[in-house]
């Protein structure tokens, strides 16, 4: 869609096929969103229903420069394609070069409009939150997903729309769907054999609620000690509850990404790492070299001290020992497993697999997680121009709700 407006964009005819006005095959009709947010889009001004046209900016490269004005808005299709779709579009003359004027159509049927795409100003703040709003509200009231598109114009304005994935609110349910799939697969390795976590299972890091830092560098103690305290949820670890209130999730360990995450070990309870000159070994070593290879043996000599127990390696049976010996002892004071990962670049937050920023009403440290949540949300696309979505994670959820999107709950500014 990006390309098509594009290159509609760059058409240049003095007249279309069969003589028709320029509305018909060239140029790009857009207008700012500008009705409250409880009101769809889509709906005529107070105006338009006074004068009977919907006044429209006409971006074309041989008009007057694109004047990016507009936080986030809709574009119509041109006048030929509208005609291929059975839905009416009429374009009359205005007084400039580079605005028109369309003919009002009947906005209580969406569907019949000719829309082609929503767009926002990727420097504008709340542009993108306001373009998601669009396009939830289209398709709650269509079942259609329009896309969004970015506006982004090039130094010769050849180019004026770009188009991401991750900035389409409908990512958000497939993200929320993808990490109920891998909590639910309790797969004891992956079907090349390597460890499950390369391919099930979900990742968290739970973060303090702080403006300070950046949520996803690693903490100078994680750096001190080469390991960053994560908890591995799966339907079979049993992990009751998180550490802090908010945090994220990054992606199952195959996944191809720029700055891979490495885990070093994993313990099955938490092992007070904190601090440690090396967290793999805060205790009594990796279980490998201490001989506990099975569950009998880890609960004879932990199961009274799980917080002191060895830490499992990170090969396909010493890590499903980890997961399978947590049943063999009373948690009641934490709730979570320990995986540490290696200490990785700081300020490299395009190269890290974060896949979602999550929040938890089950921690041992309260607060408000969703206000941390939009936060660390916010504060990712202000560095790094991307939308990573938010969910709730609820531990103790029916299967398939563990994690839950709730696209009133992202706070993209």
């Amino acid at each position: 869609m990006a390309q098509l407006l594009n290159a509609r964009y760059r058409l240049t005819p003095s007249a279309c096929v069969g003589a028709t006005a320029v509305h018909f095959c060239s140029g790009v009709l857009v207008r700012r969103s500008q009705n409250a947010p409880t009101v769809g889009f889509w709906k005529l001004s107070a105006e338009a229903v006074a004068s009977g046209v919907e006044r429209f900016d006409y971006w074309r490269l041989d008009r007057a420069p694109v004047i990016v004005d507009r936080p986030n808005g809709f574009v119509f299709t041109d006048v030929f394609t509208a005609i291929g779709l059975g839905k009416q579009l009429d374009v009359l003359p205005a007084a400039s070069d580079s605005e028109a004027s369309v003919k009002n159509w009947d906005d209580a049927a969406p569907t019949r409009i000719p829309l082609q795409a929503l767009f926002y100003d990727l420097g504008a703040a709340g542009a993108l939150r306001g373009a998601q709003r669009d396009q939830l509200a289209y398709f709650q009231t269509t079942g259609e997903w329009l896309p969004v598109l970015r506006l982004q114009r090039d130094e010769a304005q050849q180019s004026l729309f770009g188009f991401n994935q991750a900035d389409q609110l409908y990512v958000g349910y497939q993200v929320a769907a993808r990490l109920n799939a891998r909590y639910a697969d309790t797969s004891p390795t992956c079907r090349d054999g390597r460890a499950a976590f390369y391919c099930n299972g979900v990742l968290i890091r739970t973060t303090d609620q702080s403006t300070a830092f950046h949520s996803w560098n690693p903490s100078p103690g994680s750096v001190r000690g080469n390991g960053a305290s994560f908890s591995y949820l799966r339907a079979d670890a049993r992990v009751v509850r998180l550490y802090k209130a908010q945090g994220f999730v990054i992606r199952e360990q195959s996944a191809p990404v720029g700055n891979p995450m490495s885990l070093r070990c994993a313990f099955p309870f938490d092992a007070g790492t904190g601090g440690s000159a090396d967290v793999c070994r805060v205790s009594t070593g990796l279980c490998s070299e201490v001989g506990v290879t099975s569950v009998g043996i880890w609960s004879s000599r932990y199961s009274a001290a799980p917080y002191r127990s060895c830490a499992f390696d990170v090969d396909p049976q010493q890590f499903q020992l980890s997961i399978a010996v947590r049943p063999s002892a009373n948690d009641s004071v934490y709730g979570w497993n320990e995986l540490m990962i290696a200490a990785w670049a700081q300020d490299n937050p395009k190269q890290l697999p974060i896949e979602a920023f999550i929040y938890t009403t089950q921690a041992l440290v309260g607060g408000n997680g969703l206000a941390g949540a939009k936060y660390d949300q916010k504060d990712y696309f202000q560095v790094t121009g991307r939308y990573i979505p938010i969910m709730r994670v609820t531990l103790n959820a029916t299967p398939g709700q563990v994690f839950v999107f709730n696209p009133q709950e992202q706070g993209v500014q």
